[in-house]
């Protein structure tokens, strides 16, 4: 059997985790607006022929030339999950049974685009109003468990190691705990990388130690910042999902 290429990996990858396609296309097309209106602003604003700025120039037109490009290809699938949300969120709010079934079409290929948690809101309407739903859907809750994507599975690494810690198990505390880490994650390597919004490394050892901080051409990575950058690399790869009871017995 022919090995796959990353390309094909990631690929097949994507296609097999269709609940995570919304949120990655939302946050990552806010981060690209965000990159092209940086860009702009500071263009526009002449901090491109500021001297005091003219080290952020470079830095701002790769915002402006990725970002823009980003959103091109992906604002109007943003988009397009917008206008299925509202039109799940219009179909939920319907109080007839009656009509609720005449657009249940729209509903089920809105949930099943925007991923399990609209699929499970879905049913609790058809419960409510006492609408049965075909097996398709019914077998559904039960079967996407088992698959949940990396930022929806609460059961992470963690989770399991901690266990007395119950707020670890909470979407809302998983999802803060993956974003935060891979925030300032990010921030060390930007800064290691590319010398920040200066072109310029700072050593948190000079910082920690109390010495004058000093300045290093990038790319530069101080003791004390590769530390923390292994340290939030270890917690990241600690938020993935654990492994179920089922595949420990397997």
């Amino acid at each position: 059997m022919a090995r796959l290429s990353p390309t094909q990996r990631i690929r097949r990858w994507w296609r097999a985790n269709p609940d995570i396609h919304y949120p990655v296309t939302a946050y990552t097309s806010i981060l690209f607006a965000g990159a092209t209106g940086w860009g702009l602003l500071f263009l526009m604003l002449g901090g491109a022929t500021d001297p005091a700025t003219s080290s952020l120039v470079p830095f701002s037109w790769m915002c402006l030339i990725i970002g823009g490009t980003g959103c091109f290809f992906l604002l109007p699938e943003f988009f397009a999950y917008l206008s299925l949300r509202d039109t799940f969120e219009e179909i939920c709010a319907l109080d007839s049974r009656t009509e609720v079934i005449r657009r249940r079409k729209e509903a089920e290929d809105a949930a099943e685009a925007l991923g399990a948690g609209y699929r499970s809101r879905l049913l609790d309407v058809y419960r409510d109003l006492e609408i049965k739903p075909n097996r398709r859907w019914s077998e559904r809750p039960t079967n996407s468990t088992k698959s949940m994507s990396w930022w929806s599975n609460p059961r992470s690494k963690i989770s399991v190691m901690l266990p007395r810690l119950s707020a670890l198990e909470k979407v809302e505390i998983h999802r803060a705990l993956i974003s935060i880490t891979s925030f300032f994650l990010a921030i060390i390597a930007f800064e290691s990388l590319f010398g920040g919004l200066d072109a310029s490394s700072r050593s948190l050892n000079d910082m920690i130690i109390g010495n004058p901080v000093q300045s290093h051409p990038p790319p530069h990575i101080d003791p004390v910042s590769a530390v923390i950058a292994l340290a939030l690399t270890m917690l990241l790869w600690m938020t993935t999902p654990a492994k179920s009871i089922e595949e420990d017995v397997d």
